[in-house]
């Protein structure tokens, strides 16, 4: 049985329900909870995007801020995972030196998985796993948020979304994020491909990984992939499997001249 996804009609986000590994539990994909230039995004709530139900419990989203970008998400459930394959258009008439999408994978209504102390959720560094606590943390403005530079991506401080919360500490990790279950058997995760940077908000025990497009020229479009899992595992196994799975993927691609009617 797949996980049962229902696309919020005017609203960026996506519930995810009917998890086999997670019985009665419900979780919101506010996807994207903002995207665009990382120098100035459009935020959650700005777009009323619409939601179609296609073949096979897939859900495509289209929204659109005038002037200044356009993007179709679809996702795809499977049994323990749902793939998010997201197209980003520049509408505006300014080149994006680095753009993004901003996917928020809220975990606050599943006691099961909840960790508003980080003492359950991991990341990797030099070949370790950390959990966040062990790590080193800046407390910027708003000290429940942190964020973190990603390998393959340009430094936080290089990117002006990550650089204005003043939260990012000097390490880089790898472009996942992961709660494991209270239980100790199972773990929801998410992981992009480009990854661009991580956030995660003990506030609400949600935790992000943000999708990179690269640069965007007036007119062109660019496609990159988040995938969040409920899976039944060991942290190194999932991340076996999660490094398989993103090998699998192409690399995304630019598509210049590519605007959206």
């Amino acid at each position: 049985m797949n996980i049962k996804l229902h696309g919020q009609p005017g609203v960026m986000a996506c519930t995810a329900s009917e998890i086999p590994t997670f019985p009665g539990g419900s979780f919101t994909l506010a996807y994207p909870e903002a995207i665009g230039d990382t120098a100035d995004p459009v935020w959650y709530g700005k777009i009323k995007p619409t939601w179609e139900a296609a073949e096979n419990g897939v859900w495509i989203s289209r929204g659109r801020q005038p002037n200044q970008l356009a993007y179709e998400l679809t996702m795809t459930p499977e049994a323990d995972r749902v793939t998010s394959r997201i197209r980003l258009t520049n509408l505006s008439t300014t080149t994006w030196k680095q753009s993004m999408a901003f996917n928020c994978f809220q975990c606050d209504k599943d006691s099961h998985v909840r960790d508003n102390d980080c003492l359950r959720t991991w990341v990797r560094t030099d070949n370790e796993f950390k959990r966040l606590v062990e790590l080193p943390r800046v407390f910027g403005p708003r000290p429940a948020i942190q964020l973190y530079s990603v390998e393959g991506a340009p430094l936080g401080k290089d990117i002006p979304f990550v650089a204005g919360y003043k939260a990012t500490p000097d390490l880089v990790i790898e472009p996942w994020m992961a709660v494991v279950a209270r239980d100790g058997k199972r773990l929801v995760a998410t992981v992009s491909k480009p990854g661009l940077f991580l956030f995660q908000n003990r506030e609400y025990a949600c935790i992000h990984c943000g999708t990179g497009f690269g640069e965007l020229k007036p007119g062109q479009t660019a496609e990159a992939v988040n995938i969040v899992y409920f899976v039944e595992s060991t942290l190194a196994n999932w991340h076996h499997r999660m490094k398989a799975d993103l090998s699998k993927l192409p690399d995304p691609v630019g598509l210049a001249n590519n605007t959206p009617n």
